[in-house]
């Protein structure tokens, strides 16, 4: 008898357990327009980190500023224009279950399980723009608007051919290492490809040679140049043009090659560039 009412209560609490966890999928929409779903474990916010558990042995770990929604409602498509709207700007912005829509920034994600507060509720913590603190339980929230959100949602540029041996300079990666090692009197030699989208405005692309509106990005690593377009940089020495240009070019220093695209706020960047490089040595 004690045996099969301890099976029992074993069983209610395994089903109550995974009822929790269900209240608490989500389905992260990333800046590029790919979807990640599963259970929504945590915020690093020392990292600036979410974690996603796709299953027992699938957990994703997405930067803040790769992400643009998080839905813990639906599956990040067809989102309402009601909540787009207040969305574009740069503003987070949070819906409840309840229809609230609040503008601001989401301060803390905390308690829940796989948070390392496992008997706690998860909580958001959300600093209004007309002031005050909201707490809202994860499963009073609908979905979170991580700012800048554009027009239309989840439709990624088309990915870039990566011809054998190019190197992918994703728009929102920034600086990336290309394990060239070059010396004083080497060049170097570029080609390059593709479409970088600038920002939320779906028309603010750049190409390598940079922003087809022609702006610029006043605190990006190159001011003076484009906003988007090539750059490349040896060790952590200053910022040099690449662009479009084919012809061979001194290197200014000896070390690693870096290459990034132009642009003073990276996170809410599409796309990509293939870029192939041709190292040529000299003694």
């Amino acid at each position: 008898m004690n045996r099969r009412l301890t099976t029992w209560t074993a069983a209610i609490a395994l089903a109550m357990t995974g009822a929790a966890g269900a209240q608490e999928q989500a389905t992260v929409l990333k800046r590029d327009g790919t979807r990640v779903s599963g259970r929504f474990e945590a915020w690093n916010r020392n990292t600036n980190t979410l974690y996603i558990r796709v299953s027992l042995g699938d957990q994703r770990i997405i930067p803040l500023g790769d992400a643009l929604v998080i839905d813990a409602e639906g599956d990040g498509q067809n989102l309402p224009e009601t909540e787009l709207g207040p969305a574009r700007g740069g503003d987070h912005v949070l819906v409840t279950r309840a229809g609230e829509i609040i503008r601001g920034r989401m301060t803390n994600i905390e308690g829940g399980e796989g948070s390392g507060q496992d008997g706690e509720p998860r909580i958001v913590t959300f600093q209004a723009s007309g002031g005050g603190e909201r707490r809202v339980r994860f499963t009073d929230l609908r979905r979170l608007y991580l700012g800048n959100v554009p027009s239309s949602p989840g439709r990624p540029l088309p990915e870039t051919p990566m011809p054998t041996g190019a190197i992918r300079v994703a728009g929102s990666a920034g600086w990336v290492g290309t394990n060239i090692i070059v010396g004083r009197n080497d060049r170097l030699q570029f080609t390059a490809d593709g479409q970088v989208q600038l920002s939320a405005d779906p028309e603010d692309r750049a190409s390598p040679a940079g922003s087809l509106k022609g702006r610029y990005a006043p605190n990006g690593p190159a001011p003076t140049l484009l906003a988007g377009a090539l750059l490349g940089r040896i060790g952590n020495g200053p910022a040099f043009a690449i662009g479009d240009q084919t012809q061979e070019l001194p290197v200014p220093a000896a070390g690693q090659l870096f290459l990034a695209v132009n642009d003073d706020q990276a996170g809410d960047n599409q796309g990509a560039f293939a870029v192939t490089v041709r190292h040529i040595r000299r003694r």
